[in-house]
């Protein structure tokens, strides 16, 4: 299915042929199938990279008026308004707490990107741009059963649900165990899949070797034992080095890479350790990545 196919603007269609984004993945086009283009209410559980957010923008470019998107994390909220802005005719407004636009400065977008916090808050406070929502789609709704923003996320979609009967809804996650049971809490059409665009493989990575669950190895090269700035000698089995070494091999090869730690603190340390191993400069980002610091 091309997206030249489907009820959108030329300007539209032509933003993301820009983007490379001219014929839908299976999962995409499974939600077009389910009535995501046309108010049908839908949850989508599809995996990381498999095309949520575009079917998080058809939703709201064919909505019959302003949308909603909510997401748990600022950071993430950040990023999908400056996606969301980038489309040609779409006026989108933010609130997270650190950027916002709040009351009935929101009620002349197109698009509103909050967290649930706010949308609650919004809801409290009376906000009118609340009762003209066309529709409301909700990422990692899995959350839902999370024991900090669950209960907030449940009441807050169910208050949205209460006040416009005809919002439309669609939930979006990569992780949810349920999926059964959203939908059918939404009254929704479940669009299910595990199509990935690359294939997903485990391994487990011991210095510079890795060994893939399906039998596969790769080999990543570790810098030479160098004295820190502690005066200490760097350990080529140190995690954080395996990890730099699998980054870059990633990046050289054309790829991506998404890296976990475990706090803010070792993502900032990571994101150093890269950065002076030359990543931003070699990506092209230097300048973006030394205004960001």
């Amino acid at each position: 299915m091309r997206v030249r196919d489907l009820p959108l603007s030329s300007r539209v269609v032509d933003h993301f042929a820009e983007r490379g984004v001219r014929e839908l993945y299976p999962p995409q086009r499974a939600a077009v199938d389910a009535g995501v283009c046309e108010g049908a209410d839908v949850v989508a559980a599809v995996p990381t990279a498999s095309g949520k957010t575009l079917v998080a923008q058809l939703a709201l470019l064919t909505a019959d008026g302003p949308g909603l998107y909510v997401c748990p994390l600022r950071a993430l909220a950040r990023e999908k308004y400056e996606t969301f802005a980038a489309l040609p005719g779409v006026d989108v407004g933010i609130s997270t707490g650190d950027f916002d636009a709040t009351g009935e400065a929101l009620a002349g977008n197109d698009v509103v990107v909050a967290t649930s916090e706010k949308v609650d808050s919004a809801i409290r406070n009376g906000a009118s741009w609340v009762d003209a929502l066309a529709c409301v789609v909700v990422d990692e709704v899995h959350l839902l059963g999370a024991t900090g923003r669950g209960p907030t996320l449940e009441v807050t979609l169910a208050t949205l649900r209460r006040r416009n009967p005809d919002l439309q809804t669609v939930a979006l996650s990569a992780t949810v165990d349920n999926p059964e049971a959203i939908a059918d809490w939404l009254d929704a059409a479940l669009v299910e899949s595990e199509w990935r665009p690359v294939d997903l493989r485990t391994g487990v990575a011991v210095g510079g070797e890795v060994d893939f669950d399906d039998g596969t190895s790769l080999s990543v090269d570790l810098d030479e034992t160098e004295i820190d700035g502690d005066g200490d000698a760097d350990d080529e089995n140190d995690p954080t080095e395996v990890t730099a070494a699998l980054v870059a091999d990633a990046v050289a090869d054309g790829g991506q890479c998404l890296a976990f730690v475990r706090s803010r603190r070792e993502a900032v340390d990571l994101a150093e350790r890269l950065a002076e191993d030359g990543l931003a400069a070699e990506l092209g980002v230097d300048e973006a990545a030394a205004a960001a610091a």
